[in-house]
């Protein structure tokens, strides 16, 4: 994935989210990096992320 054209605070989110399991991703501890990577997701990556927070929003 190229991140030349992405927000610097989007890029620093996903690579935090990219090094962690799944399990992880959705804690609650966590939250507040996946919303940081949501606001500042391109349009593109936004129906990815949307999934992950419905699979989060479930769990919770």
């Amino acid at each position: 994935m190229s991140t030349e054209n992405y927000n610097p605070k989007f890029v620093e989110a996903m690579k935090k989210l990219t090094k962690m399991s799944e399990e992880e991703r959705l804690s609650e501890e966590n939250k507040e990096i996946f919303e940081q990577a949501m606001n500042y997701a391109p349009l593109d990556i936004q129906p990815q992320l949307i999934a992950i927070r419905k699979k989060y929003d479930d769990l919770h």
